[in-house]
């Protein structure tokens, strides 16, 4: 049976008048990727500093390692990873000497590690952080949080700044290291192309609620886009049938559904015979799930309410 590195049950958290996070229910197993996806201002920040024990909860429990997020012992700490997006080292410090730092904090860190990670960039101990453009950063913060070899890692936008190449590289690195160390990565991004190739789960989190908690191999089978003429009725949800949202496009709706093995076998019976079914990547079901969801929306930007609210 798989071992849960990361639990929440009922996670809230209000700024004010503002629920942040509302009432988060997931648990995640040792030794997956997990993709966490979100609009800005969704809770996944929110979320990540929750795990970290930055940030009390409104209500509910997340646990880390087995350990009440809000009171981490020393020793689970040390076996947690955190990349915050904004989060900034001293300027004035070389990679060294953030090296020398980190070691500091994590027992298990491996220098030689860290310093082929900064010479696979053009980087070396004497580089100075404050002298290094946007991406330089990140991949300096990234290559220290990667070589301290934790068992879970929290890494918030890792990848912003990074070229397309930089950006390929960072992930087979996170990809290779759960496979080799069966750690857990919980990656919050709005670069979903680059994340979806190695990640085994997606979290959607939407308005501060999980819209969506799966892994990216049933999300495959699962999802599908119906390509219809604008005169055609869209399909309502049904039994094994979740409609998600809909788009309208030059002459012709996008519906995009969600089905159980039943109602992929369902789906072909109600739509009309000219209709298109096709498979979808986690980019299309994520904008389905969150910009388009339970409306239907013309090219112009005007969107109009549907009678079959989802």
């Amino acid at each position: 049976m798989n071992e849960t590195a990361i639990r929440t049950e009922g996670l809230c958290r209000d700024y004010g008048d503002l629920r942040a996070l509302d009432d988060v229910n997931l648990s995640i197993d040792k030794g997956r990727v997990v993709a966490m996806l979100g609009p800005n201002g969704a809770g996944k920040t929110t979320f990540l500093h929750i795990l970290m024990g930055m940030l009390e909860p409104t209500g509910g429990r997340a646990e880390v390692l087995g350990a009440n997020s809000r009171a981490l012992p020393k020793d689970v700490v040390g076996r947690i990873g955190y990349m915050g997006d904004g989060d900034e080292p001293p300027r004035w410090a070389t990679a060294g000497q953030l090296i020398g730092l980190q070691a500091g904090a994590s027992y298990k860190l491996a220098r030689g590690f860290a310093e082929q990670l900064l010479a696979k960039r053009g980087l070396s101990r004497k580089s100075v952080y404050g002298a290094l453009s946007k991406g330089q950063k990140k991949w300096v913060r990234a290559a220290l949080v990667l070589a301290a070899k934790p068992e879970v890692m929290l890494l918030d936008e890792p990848a912003e700044g990074l070229d397309p190449s930089a950006r390929r590289e960072l992930y087979d690195e996170l990809r290779d290291y759960v496979t080799d160390s069966d750690a857990t990565v919980v990656v919050a991004t709005h670069i979903i192309a680059d994340i979806e190739r190695i990640a085994d789960e997606a979290a959607i989190i939407d308005k501060g609620r999980v819209a969506t908690h799966a892994a990216l191999d049933d999300l495959r089978e699962q999802v599908r886009e119906i390509e219809l003429t604008e005169n055609d009725a869209i399909p309502e949800s049904a039994d094994g049938i979740e409609v998600l949202g809909s788009k309208a496009v030059s002459g012709a709706v996008l519906v995009w559904v969600r089905c159980s093995q039943h109602g992929q076998r369902k789906l072909e019976t109600i739509c009309p015979k000219k209709a298109v079914i096709r498979a979808v990547g986690l980019e299309t079901f994520y904008l389905a799930m969150t910009e388009h969801n339970g409306k239907t929306e013309s090219t112009d930007g005007q969107a109009q309410e549907r009678h079959n609210d989802i």
